[in-house]
C-alpha cells in the first residue's frame, strides 16, 4: 500500500510543474495571440489546488520523511498565496498583486525540487518500527547468542 502511495506521489509531483507550464502557456496565448485566455488561465489555476493538496495527503499516507512533508506544505502555502490571495487583490492592491507571476516562479522552482526528489523518496526503504526491529542485528534484538 505504501509503495503504491509513493508511486502516486511521484506522478502527482511531476504533474504539478507540468501544470504550471500549461498555465504559463495560457498566459502567453493571451498576450501574443490577441485572443483572451485569461478566464481559462484563472479556472485552470484554481483547479490546480487539487495537486498540492493531493501531495500533502500522499506524503502522509506514503510515510515520507519530515523534510519532504515540510517542502510540500511550503509548496501548498505558496500556491494558496499566489493563486488565491494575490490574484484576488489585483483590483484593490495592484502593487502586491504584481507578485502573482513572481510567486509562480517560486512555485515552479519548489515544484521542480519536489519532483526531482520524488524518485529518491519512492525508491527509499520505508522504515517502520516493526520492519526496523526485524532487520536489526541479533545483538540489538537482545539475543543472548554467542559469537
Amino acid at each position: 500500500m505504501v509503495k503504491w502511495t509513493r508511486i502516486l506521489y511521484l506522478i502527482a509531483a511531476w504533474l504539478f510543474p507540468a501544470a504550471i507550464l500549461i498555465q504559463v502557456f495560457l498566459v502567453g496565448l493571451s498576450l501574443f495571440t490577441g485572443q483572451v485566455y485569461w478566464s481559462t488561465h484563472r479556472d485552470v489555476g484554481h483547479s490546480l489546488a487539487v495537486l498540492p493538496l493531493l501531495l500533502v495527503i500522499l506524503a502522509y499516507l506514503g510515510r515520507l520523511p519530515r523534510s519532504e512533508k515540510l517542502l510540500i506544505w511550503l509548496l501548498f502555502g505558496v500556491y494558496l498565496v499566489q493563486a488565491e490571495v494575490f490574484a484576488a487583490i489585483r483590483d484593490s492592491v495592484p502593487l502586491f498583486a504584481a507578485f502573482h507571476p513572481v510567486l509562480a516562479l517560486v512555485l515552479f522552482a519548489l515544484a521542480i525540487i519536489i519532483a526531482l526528489r520524488s524518485r529518491t523518496v519512492v525508491q527509499a526503504e520505508i522504515h517502520t518500527p516493526s520492519t526496523s526491529q526485524q532487520h536489526a542485528p541479533m545483538e540489538e534484538k537482545g539475543s543472548l547468542a554467542s559469537d
